[in-house]
């Protein structure tokens, strides 16, 4: 009865119950729809894939080039992976891979692609006069490498040598007659020799066999080299284009080399050997030779300079030249030679080395007699006739990074004053451009606006004609790519030059922001943190954390999309949703492994505290060494969801012992001296060695992990990736495995356009997969593995968290 009387006396009761149901219902489904709708949003405006991988892009490494008369502009732009994927030459390097010569005519702003699309073509000199380009190209059917020549008056390019070219440096003579070149070195026979020295045409009975020496007596322990110097042999050839003859002027394993402004002389660097065994210093010799006679002098042995050899530079007069080299603590000196007493005069020095970028080659003012030189964010000013240096200007706030240059190395000076310095924002993280007093050294901001303009370019990024009337540079940032801009003088009436990818227009990029926080050792660090485009305040989002162990990738601020090209632009990310952190990393000897947690996990801990990420969705990601920090960090932490490591190793003892087919073992220098930091080799170090190698942790990993390896790699031998899947395997671990066939170390730069196009479906499925929803473009990435040639693996067994 009491059931029956509550039905009939208090039937509002259970109307209000089920309305209450109702609207939970109609709530869910609500916060269903708009979640549904946020997704459809997000991936409606993600950027896609394909468009990232087949932009096109300013070549790093290149330069921008002023015609004398200041009439054209030339630089060089990749076409894009989908167009130069079929284009990959043994003897282009890989920033030119499918490039072309770009010129501009800047009195009727008309642009024109001089090579005309196909193959790849790279560095555009001008003549004195202006009037021809010399360029690199391999678009000769036989895919050789060779000299060519654009002329403005009649707009044709031809080839002026048969010659096949390495990748190099053009000089043209100062009459504008000829052109030096690097050329592949020409051996005497065509057979192919094995190791003991019989020609391989010769033989029809015998094993193919390979073999290698190791002892006291034994010559072997150059070729445990990280590279082998053979690589720098080097053919220089005079191609004279009035009478289309060549001269061989030099055969040496050249480093770099340089003409001498009134073109009687040459100057070189010799790569002679590495320093001691497991170092990647290399010794060098500078050397004049005069063209005319052949005479060869030694202007300084022994030197220790950068592995490309470079670092020196002629006087406007040719009787002097400056060298910028490192003694055995790597402090920095400048030595003066005068070419033709061979008297040297260290100029100033040992100063300690430097922590930031800065200017490689010392400029000269047009006297001949003061050199102005960066080091440490500091202006310097030498005086070459008596040896000393002092610092010119400071910039409060500011590094200065690079000079400002007047072809051929002399500094550009306005006014007869004032010089131009690129500058640096170590806490905006952002580049700019001063102009320094070089009477009293005081500075004034010629622009600064929040971009990057030593991204692509690096040395030489902002270029002026002659008269100084117009200056050219690269800009970018987390949301714009590179584009050329110009302006007037005192960047005055700035413009844009190019509009290379215009299938980015209709997207909304994310936005970065910098972050701060201290490592458990109390270091403040700095962290570039990319937004979903469509961010809100208060809402948090899965967040993927791109490391690199060791580098500061904060200062990678201002770079489009952060951490790379093509696979590795991070707006791929950020535009499906994701929030995406590059924290700074510092490393000490012998302890990398667990720096990297103490760096790292504040980082991440700090997004989550200020309410940008989800402390359950977090994944981190890196590729080469920071492929091995993130190997490092899942054994020691569950607070990553998902992990994702791009040619990594595992095992510093493996990679210590990795060679290539010529003998060289680049994973010796790099665990004893380099990332590795070691501090020594295995038997000196050997706790070390074990401790900070990720493979013998692999039992405490509650991550899922994917590993991807090229199997061509060169810097990553390809057995270091299976090593990671065999143990995670044997471990019964959560992990997929895919190695691409034929592939090199770097996606961005040496893989197909298909394969690129893979892994970067195949990186967020993984990520969609364990962090969120599956993307609804994840159907895209379902082609066949056995079509594109991937040898796939996977592992899966869910596990507890402890």
């Amino acid at each position: 009865m009491t059931s029956a009387l509550g039905v009939v006396r208090f039937p509002h009761l259970r109307i209000v119950s089920r309305l209450k149901h109702s609207l939970l219902v109609a709530g869910q489904l609500l916060l269903c729809l708009s979640a549904m709708s946020g997704l459809l949003r997000a991936e409606t405006d993600a950027l896609r894939v394909e468009d990232t991988v087949e932009a096109r892009e300013i070549a790093p490494g290149s330069s921008l080039r002023f015609s004398p008369n200041g009439t054209y502009l030339a630089y060089t732009v990749v076409r894009g992976h989908a167009e130069s994927a079929s284009l990959i030459t043994k003897n282009v390097p890989w920033f030119a891979q499918g490039a072309d010569v770009h010129v501009i005519d800047l009195t009727t702003n008309k642009e024109e692609t001089i090579t005309g699309g196909q193959h790849s073509n790279w560095a555009p000199v001008w003549s004195a006069d202006g009037r021809q380009l010399a360029f690199l190209s391999d678009r000769d059917p036989d895919g050789e490498t060779n000299l060519w020549v654009w002329d403005t008056k009649s707009r044709r390019v031809r080839k002026v040598s048969t010659i096949s070219a390495k990748p190099g440096a053009l000089e043209w003579t100062r009459d504008g007659r000829a052109v030096v070149f690097s050329a592949l070195p020409r051996s005497p026979s065509s057979a192919t020799i094995l190791n003991d020295g019989l020609p391989q045409k010769q033989r029809t009975d015998t094993t193919a066999v390979r073999l290698y020496n190791s002892g006291p007596e034994s010559d072997e322990t150059a070729r445990a080299d990280p590279w082998n110097l053979d690589e720098y042999s080097t053919e220089l050839v005079l191609a004279d284009l009035s009478s289309a003859k060549t001269r061989v002027i030099l055969r040496e394993r050249v480093g770099s080399y340089e003409l001498s402004p009134d073109g009687s002389r040459i100057a070189f660097t010799v790569a002679k050997r590495f320093e001691i065994a497991g170092s990647q210093q290399i010794l060098f010799d500078l050397i004049v030779l005069t063209v005319a006679s052949g005479e060869r002098r030694i202007v300084v042995a022994d030197v220790r300079l950068g592995p490309d050899g470079s670092g020196f530079s002629w006087s406007p007069d040719s009787r002097r030249l400056c060298l910028k080299a490192k003694d055995p603590n790597k402090n920095i000196y400048y030595l003066v030679a005068d070419v033709a007493q061979l008297d040297v005069l260290t100029m100033s020095g040992p100063i300690q080395p430097s922590s930031i970028q800065e200017g490689k080659v010392p400029l000269w003012d047009a006297s001949g007699r003061i050199i102005y030189f960066v080091h440490d964010g500091e202006l310097w000013r030498g005086d070459a006739i008596q040896g000393v240096a002092h610092v010119l200007a400071r910039i409060a706030g500011r590094h200065i990074v690079e000079l400002v240059p007047r072809w051929p190395d002399q500094l550009q000076v306005f006014d007869q004053r004032s010089a131009l310095v690129v500058t640096h924002d170590d806490e905006g993280k952002q580049d700019g451009v001063y102009a320094v007093n070089l009477s009293t050294g005081e500075s004034a901001r010629m622009t600064e606006q929040g971009r990057c303009y030593t991204c692509v370019l690096g040395e030489e990024s902002v270029v002026v004609s002659q008269g100084a009337q117009r200056i050219a540079f690269v800009a970018e940032d987390a949301a714009h790519s590179p584009e050329v801009w110009m302006s007037g003088p005192g960047f005055k009436d700035l413009r844009q030059l190019t509009h290379l990818n215009p299938q980015f227009d209709p997207h909304s990029m994310g936005k970065a922001r910098l972050i701060d926080w201290l490592s458990d050792d109390g270091e403040r660090l700095h962290g570039a943190l990319l937004l979903p485009p469509n961010y809100r305040p208060g809402e948090r989002y899965p967040l993927v954390t791109y490391i690199y162990g060791g580098a500061s990738l904060s200062n990678r601020f201002d770079r489009f999309g952060l951490a790379g090209a093509g696979p590795l632009n991070m707006q791929l990310l950020a535009t499906r949703g994701y929030a995406v952190l590059l924290p700074d990393a510092p490393q000490h000897l012998r302890t990398p492994m667990l720096d990297l947690a103490k760096t790292i996990l504040p980082g991440v801990s700090k997004s989550i505290e200020l309410g940008i990420a989800d402390a359950d969705r977090v994944a981190v990601v890196g590729h080469s060494y920071g492929g091995y920090s993130a190997l490092c960090l899942i054994v020691q932490t569950a607070r990553f969801k998902a992990a994702i490591s791009i040619a990594g190793t595992s095992d510093l003892l493996g990679l210590y012992g990795e060679m290539q087919d010529d003998g060289s073992a680049y994973g010796i220098a790099l665990a004893e001296d380099g990332q590795g930091a070691m501090g020594g080799a295995p038997w000196v170090r050997r706790d070390s060695f074990i401790e900070n190698s990720p493979f013998f942790y692999f039992d405490r990993i509650q991550t899922p992990l994917l590993i991807i390896q090229g199997s061509d790699d060169k810097a990553v031998a390809p057995f270091l990736g299976d090593q990671i899947f065999v143990a995670l395997r044997r471990l019964g671990k959560e992990a997929a495995y895919a190695k691409y066939p034929r592939e090199g170390h770097s996606p961005a730069q040496e893989w197909s356009y298909a394969n690129q196009v893979d892994l970067s479906y195949r990186m967020i499925r993984w990520l969609d997969s364990h962090l969120k929803t599956p993307s609804l473009h994840s159907d895209k990435a379902n082609r066949g593995d056995e079509r594109l040639g991937i040898i796939g693996f996977r592992f899966r067994r869910a596990l507890p968290l402890e």
